[in-house]
């Protein structure tokens, strides 16, 4: 039976692995264009993720406390016509 502390050895081990042959043989085994365009696309990729990240947390404490620039604000009473 696996350990929990061998378990997180071969998963550390695993994941050094898999980045070292990531660089060395995909990301830096191609021309530079190819690696450049590689780190442009993951740029705009995160910055995607973290701005649709930031819009749902907003609309998530908007919706939790009320707070935000969209929140509903109380409107004075209209005199009887």
């Amino acid at each position: 039976m696996v350990s929990v502390i061998d378990f997180i050895v071969q998963l550390v081990t695993s994941i050094v692995t898999l980045v070292r042959t990531f660089l060395f043989e995909v990301f830096l085994g191609v021309d530079p264009l190819t690696a450049v365009l590689f780190l442009f696309g993951g740029g705009l990729t995160t910055a995607v993720v973290l701005y649709f990240t930031y819009l749902t947390l907003g609309a998530l404490v908007n919706q939790l406390t009320g707070l935000g620039s969209s929140a509903r604000e109380s409107s004075p009473n209209r005199p009887a016509q």
